[in-house]
């Protein structure tokens, strides 16, 4: 604190102020800040309780569904410890469902106006839920829950271990709700499973393991099968190395030796894992380029779609237009009439003309009918110039006669809320769009 200006103090840094402030109390009293401490705690405090306020409408009809919730993360502390909720900070809320139980969740989050920030419809997330990991959804100004079918980074899920993650659960009890929250052994995993990836961002998944190893108990033959089926043991060998040596807690040498020497140094596995380990700030041009591609390696390797369940994606490449054949554009434009109705396979070619602005980003589009997606299609704008493009889309897709009109709507690339103009509402923002051509073909 005499080094730094509480002014300048970043918001991770604000959630690990209130955990300082909750563990050392009256002991800071003799620092100008102390105040300012408390108020900032007294923030993150209510700031919880007004998401968690937000949420519970919705949590009470999922557990009265008879849906197992799972909490994940700052919520499972404040389950099993109540006087938690004044240093962990948690303006979200991550809840681990079954596959099964993700689909009534969603459902009833979609029933009760929350939004995918993923920015995508009600139709198109339930088009291809059965390849969705995680979503996150926001109602209104603090509501903000994120659903998980899998409590790890994909690249770590593992389908035996996953069974095992959910027979092992123990009961407890949210602000009146009965709940779930793994066992302590899958807990650690899981925070250092997350903290491995981009462990500088926040130093919550730090504090949360700590306080696990000091207070809860942890098996640790079991807890070194769980990070051996995850292939976690270089994020495993990094975090309890640091949590032994920087941190000073009382990890058993013999668990140590154990991590440690699974680890080579020289593997592809290892290499990665250091690479996203490391902060992100403090490396070069060449390594940010490196560890943005294992990154990028980890989720394209296991990301796509489930395609004998989940509506069909086309994507294609934007090309440059001409700004005469341009109106002021729409965000949703019919392009079939229900009195073309024919069941069958239908062929599509479309031509949309679109003003990008001047940002390398995704401008997204869907296919639905008034009940369900048909397809989404992916624009790639490569030009960081903003001008007139032109993107064409062809495919093939089944249709029902229920499914006729066939409407194109214009999505964010995420739920947006910045101002127009903004660099971010350049990346993400809607884009308005005209169709210069719409040819489609009943073919069967």
């Amino acid at each position: 604190m005499h080094e730094t200006d509480l002014d300048d103090a970043t918001f991770p840094e604000h959630r690990l102020l209130a955990a300082i402030t909750t563990r050392f109390d009256d002991r800071l009293k003799k620092h100008a800040e102390y105040a300012r401490l408390n108020g900032l705690q007294r923030l993150n405090w209510t700031r919880s309780l007004m998401a968690m306020s937000a949420a519970k409408p919705a949590l009470l009809q999922m557990v009265s569904a008879g849906l197992q919730l799972i909490l994940l993360k700052g919520a499972c502390r404040v389950a099993l410890d109540v006087s938690e909720q004044k240093s962990r900070t948690a303006y979200d809320l991550d809840l681990l469902l079954s596959p099964s139980d993700f689909v009534s969740a969603f459902e009833i989050l979609a029933a009760n106006g929350w939004n995918s920030t993923r920015g995508e419809t009600v139709l198109g997330l339930r088009g291809r839920i059965s390849s969705v990991r995680a979503r996150n959804f926001k109602q209104g100004r603090f509501g903000d829950i994120d659903l998980h079918q899998y409590a790890y980074h994909i690249a770590n899920q593992s389908s035996d271990s996953d069974r095992a993650l959910f027979d092992d659960v123990q009961p407890a009890q949210f602000y009146g709700l009965p709940v779930f929250v793994p066992s302590p052994e899958e807990r650690l995993a899981i925070a250092i499973g997350h903290g491995g990836w981009d462990g500088h961002s926040h130093s919550d998944w730090l504090v949360d393991a700590a306080r696990i190893v000091n207070l809860d108990g942890v098996d640790w033959d079991k807890f070194c099968k769980i990070t051996k089926s995850r292939k976690l043991s270089g994020h495993t060998a990094i975090a309890l190395s640091y949590l032994s040596t920087e941190v000073g807690l009382n990890i058993p040498s013999e668990v140590l030796r154990d991590v440690c020497g699974r680890t080579n140094l020289a593997s592809p596995a290892q290499i990665s894992a250091m690479f996203l380990a490391k902060d992100i700030g403090k490396l070069s041009s060449a390594q940010r380029v490196i560890r943005r591609g294992f990154e990028s390696f980890h989720k394209l390797k296991h990301s796509g779609r489930d395609k004998m369940q989940d509506t069909p994606l086309f994507r294609a490449v934007t090309k440059p237009g001409s700004p005469a054949a341009v109106s002021d554009g729409v965000l949703e434009h019919q392009l079939v009439p229900d009195t073309q109705a024919k069941a069958g396979l239908w062929s599509f070619n479309v031509t949309l003309n679109v003003k990008t602005p001047p940002k390398r980003r995704r401008i997204e589009f869907e296919l639905n009918s008034s009940t369900r997606n048909l397809c989404h299609l992916q624009a790639f704008h490569l030009r960081k110039t903003g001008d007139h493009t032109e993107v064409r889309f062809k495919g093939q897709i089944m249709l029902a006669k229920e499914d006729f009109p066939i409407v194109l709507l214009a999505l964010p690339g995420k739920l947006v809320e910045a101002p127009d103009g903004s660099p971010e509402h350049q990346k993400y923002g809607v884009v308005p769009f005209s169709v210069l051509a719409a040819d489609f073909t009943h073919q069967r």
